[in-house]
């Protein structure tokens, strides 16, 4: 059952509608000017009634679902409301001597119409109160029902993601402890780290870029172990823009794509360089490796990482942002745009 909330300013609205009402009929009524008495009756009576059958009308519309409410009921339920209280009235205008010029049924029929003419306003603007409240709070709890659903598949996302970066990490020590077991402890070391700063921002629906800046340079560092010489990295992250909050596991996303997918498949490896700017309130994280971008790779392994972040951009900013990946100047240049 839908109840509207009505507050204060609504029954005042309300009260002052019917003081009017009852005031116009007290201009029409027969009563002599300077029967005070019969008249104060006359318009408390019409005050009261209409106001108390209007009440009842509220209650009765309120204990029905508007879903069932067709257009023609829309518009014929205030018609049924403003022809009972217009009844009520004709009665009221004969008890007071109203009806006195009335001989005939088409007198009295045109009394009854004056009377719902008089009245039907006042339930119009009830209809659309109420419509306009049920609509207001439907739009609330639908956007109330899409946040929710954008927090649970970001969170679903951010669970994806978590292992399939560690997958990546596990893979690097695998290799080192092939040849060399002081360095494979030292990576394990580094990967602590790395999980430790990567489940924190996970937890998180945004972080700030030193952050991101800080997991990227600890994973960069881990993958250099066991690249060696085949990799190289530059950051070129200026220094006010450590505070700026963006997407968490964002930048590092795209670094794991580009030694996975570039370094990784070259025999004499390559460079990384990653880059942050700011124009416009949007900033713009670009992470431009050695190699070549296959936008339609011969196998699906390791492709949950980019898709995760494009739906993960589109969940928490919409049409305000994008990751783009393109080849230029023999490298592959991936850029993430978000609103800060």
């Amino acid at each position: 059952m839908y109840i509207v909330r009505k507050n204060v300013l609504f029954w005042v609205i309300q009260f002052c509608c019917w003081i009017l009402i009852a005031y116009t009929a007290l201009n029409y009524t027969p009563l002599s000017p300077n029967d005070t008495n019969a008249r104060l009756i006359f318009f408390l009576t019409y005050l009261f009634v209409g106001f108390g059958i209007g009440y009842i009308y509220c209650y009765i519309l309120e204990g029905i679902n508007p879903d069932n409410i067709s257009t023609s009921q829309f518009l014929l339920y205030p018609f049924i409301g403003s022809s009972t209280i217009g009844m009520f009235f004709t009665v009221i205008d004969y008890l007071f001597g109203g009806l006195v010029f009335r001989t005939n049924i088409i007198d009295i029929i045109f009394l009854i119409v004056e009377n719902i003419w008089l009245v039907i306003p006042c339930f119009f603007f009830y209809h659309l109160y109420h419509f306009s409240v049920i609509y207001q709070d439907r739009k609330e709890r639908t956007q109330n029902a899409e946040n929710l659903l954008q927090i649970s598949e970001l969170e679903n996302l951010k669970k994806q993601l978590n292992p399939h970066f560690l997958f990546n990490a596990l893979n690097s020590i695998k290799a080192l402890t092939l040849f060399d077991g002081q360095l494979a402890r030292e990576s394990i070391i580094q990967l602590s780290d790395l999980l430790r700063l990567s489940l924190n921002l996970g937890e998180q629906q945004r972080a700030t870029l030193s952050e991101e800046v800080r997991l990227a340079q600890n994973y960069l560092a881990l993958e250099k172990l066991r690249f060696d010489n085949r990799l190289n990295y530059t950051f070129n992250i200026e220094s006010d823009l450590d505070n700026v909050l963006i997407m968490p596991m964002s930048l590092n996303t795209l670094l794991e794509n580009a030694v996975k997918h570039g370094i990784g498949q070259l025999k004499s490896g390559g460079e990384i360089i990653i880059s942050a700017k700011v124009e416009k309130n949007v900033i713009y994280l670009i992470v431009e490796n050695s190699g070549v971008y296959d936008p339609k790779p011969k196998s699906d392994d390791g492709g949950i990482g980019l898709e995760n972040l494009q739906k993960r951009l589109e969940l928490q900013y919409g049409d305000k942002s994008s990751l783009t990946i393109t080849n230029e100047n023999k490298k592959v240049k991936a850029v993430i745009k978000m609103p800060y």
